[in-house]
């Protein structure tokens, strides 16, 4: 599945199906759950295509097929010119090796950071840190330090002339059927912080490491930095004017994690 949420700019999507939330997990339905509806964990992909193309992470092996089909419906006869890897994660890195074979010449970009590239295929790969550019002429993607994140070896990724931030595992939530590939804007239900919690308290357990006051004013660093961006989450929905009304919920998911410790089943 794939849609155009800017022009040249492709959002892919595979869905992790699950049953009915009752059913699968023997407790009361959250706050933001319709009764009878299946709950799905998205694995995002984003292709930028102007005169050079740019797929930014790679779906779950699971997918395999599917990534490289959609890529080539969308680009037709054109090459891949670069492949991002954000972190060697199954969800992020899973069809690497796939698209690679697909598109032999692409560039393959992974995150400066860490020693263990070697490990996951990345050695020879073109690594970039804060502050680095690809210009694809027509669109300009910078990096940026991962923030927030589960694997030392992670970068995130914003474009410049749409303003569209792309933090990876950043603000992930579930969504349910019916919602796939539709903006939080045109979805009917509530982006609540228990919603939020569902993922990253499974995914960012550590916050309960962490000196809760410092991590609140890191997210009202980056909501500022990024306050007129779009957001293109890697586990979630894109969202537009949401952002800010997000990022301030996410301080109160850091302090149910502090609090509890692991929470989220999905």
């Amino acid at each position: 599945m794939n849609r155009e949420v800017f022009p040249g700019i492709f959002w892919i999507q595979e869905c992790d199906d699950r049953v009915e939330f009752v059913e699968k997990f023997q407790r009361e339905p959250p706050d933001w759950y319709a009764a009878g509806r299946e709950v799905h964990i998205p694995q995002n992909s984003y292709l930028f295509v102007a005169s050079r193309s740019l797929l930014f992470d790679t779906l779950s092996p699971v997918a395999g097929g599917e990534i490289v089909e959609q890529v080539r419906a969308i680009l037709g006869e054109r090459p891949l010119d670069y492949l991002v890897v954000s972190h060697p994660d199954v969800p992020h890195a899973g069809n690497t090796m796939k698209i690679l074979r697909a598109w032999p010449e692409a560039t393959l970009v992974a995150p400066r950071s860490g020693g263990t590239h070697a490990l996951y295929h990345l050695d020879g790969a073109h690594k970039v840190g804060p502050g680095d550019t690809i210009d694809l002429d027509g669109f300009v993607v910078r990096f940026h330090e991962a923030t927030f994140l589960d694997a030392a070896m992670s970068i995130w990724m914003s474009e410049e002339r749409t303003r569209l931030l792309l933090p990876v595992d950043w603000l992930g939530f579930p969504h349910m059927d019916g919602e796939c590939l539709k903006r939080v804007d045109e979805i009917e239900s509530p982006i609540t912080v228990s919603r939020l919690t569902e993922f990253h308290g499974r995914v960012m357990f550590w916050f309960q490491y962490v000196d809760v006051p410092k991590v609140h004013a890191e997210i009202d660093r980056l909501a500022r930095t990024f306050a007129s961006y779009e957001v293109a989450p890697s586990h979630g929905l894109v969202m537009r004017e949401e952002f800010p009304r997000v990022m301030a919920m996410m301080k109160e998911v850091v302090d149910r994690v502090a609090d509890h410790g692991r929470l989220g089943v999905l």
